[in-house]
């Protein structure tokens, strides 16, 4: 059942009811999933050597503010979780895209890999100022500056290795519900 009418014949085969919910859905399955290991990011940092971004934060925003270390702590957690959510929402995404440009579910599998390796490089390679960029947001009372944020970081060390699994298990998240989707979506069918 197509909702209103398209022009292009390739997108009216994507733009109907049942796509639309199935895209909502796995965007939800992105959203909590995105939420979910966005905590445990926070719990496994150590075991790579890092301290928690959210206790980094904190520490900023209370030397770099008048925020007291509670609220600190606070928003240090909401910040990093909307960022989670981010990358949950980009994933299911590109489980999307993976699913309209691929015929073959080995297509589409290595699509989504080679998009998910690109998320993870990609926030690795901004992480550094982007962290700093948020950290000047919360403490500054206007625009903040710019001017001295770290560099990219184009390293393949533990930052790389962390986004990479943590963007790999939404995706397993991800592929878990569009399995389930799809068998619930045949038996009906039947």
């Amino acid at each position: 059942m197509i909702i209103f009418p398209v022009i292009n014949p390739i997108i009216a085969n994507y733009i109907n009811l049942e796509y639309l919910m199935n895209m909502k859905n796995t965007l939800l399955i992105g959203t909590l999933s995105g939420f979910i290991v966005g905590v445990l990011f926070i719990y496994i940092q150590p075991l790579f050597g890092m301290s928690p971004l959210t206790g980094r934060h904190a520490a900023a925003y209370t030397k770099l503010s008048d925020i007291g270390p509670s609220t600190a702590l606070v928003i240090a957690w909401v910040a990093h979780l909307l960022v989670s959510v981010g990358y949950g929402i980009a994933t299911g995404l590109a489980l999307h895209f993976s699913n309209i440009i691929s015929n073959t579910t080995s297509k589409k599998l290595l699509t989504f890999a080679l998009q998910i390796f690109a998320l993870g490089w990609f926030t690795t390679v901004i992480a550094g100022p982007a962290n700093q960029l948020i950290v000047r947001l919360i403490t500054s009372n206007g625009i903040p500056s710019l001017a001295g944020l770290p560099p990219l970081n184009f390293n393949f060390d533990a930052k790389l290795v962390l986004h990479l699994i943590f963007f790999v298990v939404i995706g397993l998240f991800l592929l878990g519900y569009s399995r389930i989707n799809n068998v619930k979506n045949i038996s009906q069918a039947a």
